[in-house]
């Protein structure tokens, strides 16, 4: 393993202390095929809440969840489809899926997990006064119709009011908590409440987390894990880089610059997220993005390849679809919708809409989140060569969406991370669409695309098929024409480790899948 650290003296030390305080990494010692006893990896930020409901989802979260919560099925990485996880089979039509659950589950703390609990969770999720994220993804645009878990039969069934075809693989989300967890939720912030294949024996929030694997009956037969796993918190991408290099952990997930000079000794696994980072508008009457010509104005000046060398140090793929090609329903000829890339037509633009030399002065509040890198700066610069003035804040991404989840004050362009763990383009309905609720629920934009809503509401969700992709390309076209989301870049981690292999996602390693190397 290389010894160089091409980094500054505070960042050598600050990697030499994290892997003085996290232990020694377990490494892979073991035949090739065989399970790790125990690895060490890095998350790029801390778990927002213990409460998946309503976590900001960010990858140390998601990361977390994986390991101390189940969920009724999980992706099958093989297929592209779902595999069997707290349930072992399942019925489907468009408004109902009845699950047959494991008789046996139990939560990490030896206490029974019965059907009738995990339809509680279901029910929180479907409630609006829960203010889930997952609300609309998991149970659609008509909500549920009724959640019932039978203790007597092993089974779950959930219905809703209107067909939602893609109910089934957004099940692979509903992490489910014990019922403690849901006696106090406040509580449940802080202190996890699991029923996944690992639980928390030492926990130090923004520091480090030691999980350790107890039987749980949801693992099948045929799966294996790590019996420990000691995640840490380090948010900057050089001090991961260099307690890789330094041998202090296993397995490190590095995004921007220093992915470069770790990558001419090491080939990384890379894990590419399903759906583009896009810039959304704050669309509330009485802001500026309200006016569709002042949107267009920055599709024209943002270039998707000088957004994503900003933000990713070239890691990233820019991207002129919100649909990536690594998703369901990928529409390739809907870049023809995107604003032509042309700083002379931007001007014109912002021209017409009475603004720059001789018009009005626009001022507008950009967000910007820690692991965006210069990528908030590239926008501020770009606009500010418009003449218009850029105010940037930047934070966490759970901070950011805090402010675009609020009144609609203090933010006009914020570029969100329009990822899912599922190749569904669903999730991207719950955050542009009003048919929700008002709102949307997650519609902080407020964004009232008739078009869009229409095709929401009476077509994605009752279809299947070609015609089902069909559909969700002229949904993903009306946004794109009227600029309502401007897409930017497809997020990549590369991860790299010395004798593992592993499936990963952009935010998540599976890790059902961890394995030496040999």
């Amino acid at each position: 393993m290389s010894r160089r650290i091409q980094a500054s003296a505070l960042v050598a030390v600050a990697a030499l202390t994290l892997a003085a305080c996290g232990g020694e990494s377990g490494g892979s010692e073991g035949k090739a095929g065989e399970v790790p006893d125990s690895i060490v990896m890095d998350l790029r930020n801390d778990v927002d809440t213990f409460d998946p409901a309503i976590s900001a989802s960010d990858q140390g979260a998601m990361q977390m969840f994986e390991a101390v919560y189940d969920t009724p099925v999980r992706q099958d990485h093989q297929t592209g489809g779902v595999a069997p996880a707290m349930a072992e089979k399942w019925e489907v039509t468009p408004t109902k899926v009845v699950f047959h659950l494991r008789p046996d589950l139990k939560c990490s703390d030896g206490s029974d997990l019965l059907p009738s609990d995990v339809a509680k969770n279901m029910e929180r999720l479907a409630d609006p006064e829960s203010g889930s994220p997952f609300r609309g993804r998991l149970f659609g645009s008509g909500g549920a119709k009724s959640i019932v878990g039978d203790d007597e039969a092993d089974t779950l069934t959930i219905e809703v009011n209107e067909p939602h075809t893609d109910m089934l693989e957004s099940m692979t989300n509903a992490f489910i908590v014990c019922p403690k967890g849901l006696e106090d939720v406040e509580g449940l912030a802080t202190a996890p409440q699991g029923s996944g294949p690992y639980k928390i024996t030492t926990l130090k929030r923004g520091e480090e987390y030691v999980l350790e694997a107890w039987d749980s009956p949801g693992l099948a037969d045929d799966e294996e894990i790590p019996q420990k796993i000691t995640m840490r918190v380090v948010t900057a991408d050089s001090t991961r880089a260099n307690l890789f290099e330094t041998g202090a952990t296993d397995i490190a997930a590095v995004l921007g610059r220093d992915s470069e000079r770790l990558e001419r000794e090491h080939k990384p696994i890379q894990g590419k997220a399903f759906g583009a980072d896009s810039v959304s508008f704050n669309e509330r009457e009485g802001r500026p993005f309200a006016d569709e010509r002042l949107r267009k104005v920055v599709a024209h000046a943002l270039d998707p390849a000088g957004y994503a060398k900003a933000a990713s140090f070239g890691v990233a793929e820019p991207a002129r679809t919100v649909i990536t090609d690594n998703m369901n329903c990928y529409t390739p000829e809907n870049e023809k919708f995107v604003p032509e890339l042309s700083m002379d037509k931007a001007k014109a633009e912002l021209e017409a809409a009475g603004y720059g030399p001789g018009g009005k002065k626009l001022k507008i509040e950009l967000l910007g989140y820690d692991v965006q890198n210069s990528g908030p700066d590239y926008i501020a610069d770009t606009l500010r060569q418009l003449g218009i003035e850029v105010e940037v804040t930047n934070g966490t991404l759970a901070q950011g969406a805090g402010i675009i989840y609020g009144d609609g004050s203090g933010w006009d362009i914020f570029v969100y991370p329009y990822q899912t763990a599922i190749r569904t383009p669903y999730p991207m309905a719950t955050k542009m669409s009003s048919v929700f609720g008002e709102g949307g629920a997650m519609n902080w934009g407020r964004v009232k695309n008739e078009t869009f809503d229409d095709l929401i509401k009476n077509s994605v969700s009752s279809l299947e098929g070609d015609e089902r992709c069909q559909r969700w390309g002229e949904a993903e076209a009306a946004l794109l024409e009227r600029a309502d989301f401007v897409p930017l870049m497809t997020p990549v981690a590369n991860y790299f480790t010395n004798g593992l292999t592993f499936q990963a996602g952009y935010r998540v390693v599976n890790l059902r899948s961890i394995r030496n190397a040999g």
